[in-house]
């Protein structure tokens, strides 16, 4: 029987039977709560369901004759001695939920579930559907005189409503919180953390039936008899199996009995996934052959030694990856000599208790190490995989590594689960969209959200990239300071600033963007950050005005975006800065700690690329919220400096200082590019390490190791993967580079005729420039020559067609019966209606007889477009749709529901294009654009004129958004052109670098450069502004042009080292012969 806390009797006869019922029903381990008030408020009845949640319900003893009818679809009318009195039980018992919720929230910090029903203990089910109650009440949700007759049918309603109620995606209801929670209703209740055993340490078990990882050495004198059964058996059970063996007769006969051992489970070897295979047709890929030197699989590496070591014993087996000094130094011999990479077991079994650096170099495997430490953390951590979702924060670069890692996180957890059978693997894979792995920017907006209301901002802020307001706020700020300055300084005030009043305001956008950058609180600074103008230099009115408007600027414009409940996205991390700098602050941050006595844990993915800001940012949350940080990065690959990213990153985690708190390994071995053309790159990359001014932070530690010899049948022909192509004058470089396409080209289907099997990325051309303009060229030029080369340049999506046609019917709802507007969305690809114009004359000719009518005419013509569209909406799917339905429909629908609506009816894509792939790019960037509005806009508050505003400013102002672009078809051979920036991350073929003769210190005149240091605390902002062709550039005291061009040098360089490392088979670049001045090509040509 279940234990009633409160009064125990009620003279209400439904109350009662409820009461009794429920404690019948109930074991003696279910709580009830009889009359409890919380923030002023009684509830009926609570029941605490361990394992489940908690149920609210409110009780209503009405009898059916007194119910006399529903009014307004809510709200039940109920017979009393007083009259009529109208009821809302459901309403009721949600507001007792939210209160409950509310109340356990503050007091424990948790988000179990608690979901509401309604009890109406003496009303039948028929007179609940004949009285039309299920109107006002939801059935699942409501217990009625049936429910209670018997155990079953009690726990068949109450099983109903949680199968509802568990989509809500609540943190578990364990023995541990719901001992909490009873704390806060009975004082004679305490949690104590040592005898409150959790959910998740009973209900997995199964965790301790295998370990997780196990390393095997078996020596050429051991007996594969006495293990082979243990390793099968755990590698069955999910434990992740590394081995070096002496023979390939050993590893043929450990593949061949983990082959076996998943055919008899119905599953398949795919490379490095598992796939269901049940009726064992399918041969495992690639096949066992008895001479291999490696067998890779999921959840195995095994290899076999390449030469004989001495001083190993005979037979090695370390579980979980805890060894001795001893075997540690075993680890790196085998590792030496084997396929075996002690390097990345060393990070994936590294103290969970301590902080991971990672230094990785390019192609080094980081993404599966990170996910093989998040599989080792999910298992030593808490077996509760569900849990561990909650615990787990990661920080990508950019959104598509976001996105990649989600999907490499459900492989691995499938993986696991069609190999073990274990549901928990099931239920983390439905966690991990709901895991915070996003970029620094969108885990900033989700802190903001739940920080935010102590400064102003609600819950649901939204966030804009548009800079139309702000370049609006400093023409009216500009505007008013120079008429100030005029009647101060007199009417040559803007004479003597040297610019065009228009060019100083552009100048002034792109300073603040520049500053954003670099996450400056622009805010905050004051006239005296920008220093001084250089002695020499008598511009002192426009220097002073750049630090008097600048602030002023981003002050007025941060105050008219909390108005409005925004944010900018380039403010965002300068905003966050100084909500977790506020002493304020540090209690609120620690409270969005869901559990408090749990270790979580911070990813961060590519921090060199990472500014100060953003890295004090991390380091604060980290230690507020008691995350052990996993940093992933390479400084070498550091490209970002324009962003504010500094060579220096690591050196701002203070590891020196706290060298207890942190454990530090580097990745050497590369498995993306061909071992020859790596030891090629050496000698330069050595010898940019070597120079005075080290251009590459670059050391022996630093040195990538081979794994991959696609050139080994070019032994002795350097030139025919890493080749140099000198030409003579600048005209000549397109042809060269069309003739190195087509070698390339031939080589692949040479190498494919011989039987060579080549991945798509291993035929893939990549072209990489510096900068937009040369991928323009590239692609027109190499069109001409008849080779097809795609380009992405980004920040197109609102310059695109699908964003102007987009635009074009927005501007025709807001405009529903004005002929302009309705002409130009009649004739886009919504309608793609050819009217004559010399119709629309006619129209306008038939009212001239009596005089001007331009109201009449108007109205004819609108009237006579209306028409011609509603005879094509009559031919689509949506019979009833009309003009006037879809204008009718703004008023009765959300906004993008009804505009989604017109799509779906129009199919604009068929109009834009009859091919299949720009069909596919239209729709593509229609959804994005949908994507881009929900995230940039207040939707409870969208109107279809604030989206004719928010569409219009985008496209004004360029917003820069990358336009997405439909996969290519797999049989031809793809040659790209994009910057080195974007192809940050990713891996090609063959690279070919056709500008290289541009000197790496050379600073372009034409643009302004803004520097942001701290020193002493104080921020000094320098900058150098070009004035126009016939004048100097103006620069203040904080701005060093020495200092500029060196650390230029440097990031050059890197950018260099990142484009050359995205190879995996060959290396071209084109050398202008005649340049002496240090560029790439002088670099590349480079020995140590």
């Amino acid at each position: 029987m279940a234990k009633l806390i409160g009064r125990v009797r009620s003279s209400n006869f439904g109350e009662n039977l409820f009461i009794t019922k429920a404690q019948e029903f109930l074991d003696d381990h279910y709580i009830i709560y009889w009359n409890r008030q919380i923030f002023g408020r009684e509830f009926d009845v609570c029941i605490l369901m361990p394992g489940k949640g908690i149920l609210v319900v409110e009780l209503k003893g009405w009898r059916e004759e007194n119910i006399l009818r529903i009014e307004n679809s809510d709200t039940i009318i109920i017979k009393t001695d007083e009259g009529e009195i109208p009821a809302t039980p459901q309403k009721q018992a949600r507001g007792y939920r939210f209160a409950i919720e509310r109340h356990i929230r503050q007091n424990i910090g948790k988000y179990p579930l608690v979901f509401q029903m309604v009890c109406l203990p003496q009303v039948s089910k028929s007179f609940y559907h004949q009285k039309r109650l299920d109107v006002v009440l939801d059935e699942p949700f409501t217990i009625l005189k049936e429910d209670l007759e018997d155990t079953n049918s009690f726990y068949k309603k109450i099983d109903q409503a949680l199968s509802e109620a568990n989509h809500w995606k609540r943190t578990p209801f364990d023995s541990k919180t719901m001992l909490e929670v009873r704390h806060i209703f009975e004082c004679d209740i305490e949690p104590d953390e040592n005898d409150a055993i959790s959910d998740e340490q009973n209900s997995t078990d199964y965790h301790n039936e295998h370990d997780y990882s196990r390393f095997y050495f078996l020596g050429s004198g051991s007996s594969l008899d006495s293990v082979l059964d243990e390793m099968i058996s755990q590698y069955i059970q999910g434990c992740k199996l590394y081995g070096v063996v002496a023979t390939s007769q050993q590893l043929t006969q450990v593949a061949m009995a983990l082959d076996a051992a998943l055919t008899d489970k119905g599953l398949v070897r795919n490379r490095d996934s598992i796939e269901l295979d049940f009726d064992r047709s399918t041969p495992h890929n690639p096949e066992v052959s008895e001479n291999m030197t490696s067998f890779m699989a999921f959840h195995c590496s095994l290899s076999v030694l390449a030469e004989n070591i001495s001083d190993l014993p005979q037979y090695i087996c370390i579980h979980n990856g805890k060894f001795s000094s001893q075997e540690k130094a075993w680890l790196e011999n085998l590792s030496k000599h084997s396929q075996f990479n002690s390097e990345q077991y060393f990070v994936e079994h590294a103290d969970p208790e301590k902080n991971v650096v990672i230094r990785a170099g390019a192609g080094t495997g980081k993404t599966y190490t990170m996910v093989s430490r998040i599989g080792f953390i999910c298992y030593t951590q808490s077996p509760n995989l569900q849990n561990m979702a909650d615990r787990i924060v990661m920080i990508t670069f950019t959104n598509e590594a976001a996105d990649q890692m989600k999907e490499k996180l459900k492989s691995y957890f499938e993986n696991c689960y069609l190999l073990t059978s274990q549901v928990d693997y099931l239920t983390m894979i439905s966690h991990i969209d709901h895991m915070q792995i996003s970029t620094i920017h969108s885990y900033a907006k989700k802190v903001i959200a739940q920080l935010g209301t102590e400064f102003g901002y609600g819950i649901d802020v939204s966030i804009t990239s548009s800079e139309f307001h702000r370049r609006r706020k400093i023409s009216d700020l500009l505007d008013s300071y120079i008429e100030q300055k005029k009647k101060e300084c007199g009417l040559g005030y803007a004479e003597q600033l040297g610019m065009p009043i228009y060019a100083i305001r552009e100048s002034i956008l792109d300073f603040i963007g520049k500053l954003h950058n670099k996450s400056a609180d622009i805010a905050s600074i004051a006239p005296q950050n920008f220093g001084s103008i250089l002695l020499d230099d008598s511009r002192h009115e426009l220097h002073q005005l750049l630090a008097d408007i600048i602030p002023a600027v981003e002050i007025e414009y941060a105050n008219e975006l909390l108005d409005n409940n925004q944010i900018h996205l380039s403010s965002m991390m300068s905003l966050l800065n100084r909500f977790i700098c506020n002493p304020e602050s540090k209690s609120r941050i620690c409270e969005l700690k869901k559990e408090k006595n749990v270790r979580q844990f911070m990813f961060v993915d590519e921090f060199q690329d990472t500014d100060d800001t953003q890295i004090e940012i991390l380091m604060t949350l980290a230690n507020f919220l008691d995350y052990k940080l996993f940093v992933v990065g390479d400084i070498k690959q550091c490209i970002y400096r324009f962003r504010g990213a500094k060579e220096k990153a690591f050196d701002q985690l203070h590891i020196d200082d706290h060298p207890d708190e942190w454990l530090q390994f580097s990745l050497q071995r590369n498995y993306r590019t061909d071992t020859a053309l790596l030891d090629l790159y050496h000698r330069s990359f050595e010898a940019w390490g070597n120079r005075d001014d080290e251009l590459l932070s670059y050391k022996s530690t630093d040195r990538l190791l081979g794994t991959r010899h696609y050139n080994s049948y070019l032994v002795g022909k350097e030139d025919k993967f890493y080749k140099r192509l000198p030409i003579q004058s600048e005209e000549l470089r397109i042809p060269a580079l069309a003739n190195e396409i087509r070698r390339i080209q031939r080589r692949i289907e040479y190498e494919i005729q011989q039987g060579m099997k080549l991945s798509e990325k291993e035929k893939s051309i990549a072209i990489l420039v510096r900068e937009n303009w040369q991928a323009d060229l590239v692609r027109s030029e190499c069109a001409r020559l008849g080779i097809s080369v795609q380009t992405s340049t980004g920040g197109d999506l609102y310059m695109s067609q699908p964003a102007l046609d987009m635009m074009t019917l927005v501007n025709a709802l807001v405009h529903f019966d004005e002929a302009d507007y309705l002409y130009n969305l009649v004739t886009s690809n919504f309608f793609n209606i050819d009217i004559p114009k010399s119709n629309l004359y006619e129209i306008r000719m038939k009212f001239r007889s009596e005089g001007w009518c331009t109201q009449e005419n108007e109205r004819e013509q609108a009237t006579y477009i209306i028409h011609l569209m509603n005879l094509s909406l009559a031919n689509t799917n949506s019979k009833e749709n009309t003009w006037e339905y879809i204008i009718h429909s703004l008023r009765t629908k959300p906004i993008l529901q009804a505009v989604r609506e017109i799509y779906s009816t129009l199919e604009p894509w068929k109009n834009y294009s009859t091919e299949p792939e720009k069909q596919h790019y239209y729709q593509l960037n229609v959804d994005l654009l949908f994507e881009q509005l929900i995230n940039a806009c207040n939707i409870d508050r969208l109107t279809i004129n604030t989206l004719q505003e928010h569409l219009y400013n985008c496209i004004v102002s360029k917003v820069s958004v990358d336009s997405r672009t439909a996969p290519s078809d797999k049989n031809d051979v793809p040659i790209q052109c994009i910057t080195v920036h974007k192809s940050k991350g990713l891996e090609f073929g063959h690279v070919i670098l056709p500008y290289c003769s541009a000197s790496i210190s050379h600073i372009k005149k034409s643009q302004l450069h803004v520097s942001a240091t701290k020193k002493d605390g104080q921020l000094q902002i320098g900058y150098s502004l070009n004035m126009g062709e016939f004048q100097a550039p103006i620069q203040n005291d904080y701005y060093d042009i020495t200092m500029e061009k060196a650390e230029k040098s440097r990031e050059e360089t890197r950018i260099l080292y990142v484009a050359m490392t995205r190879a995996i088979r060959s290396f071209s670049w084109i050398e202008l012969q005649g340049k002496n001045t240090l560029s790439w090509q002088t670099l590349i040509g480079m020995e140590a």
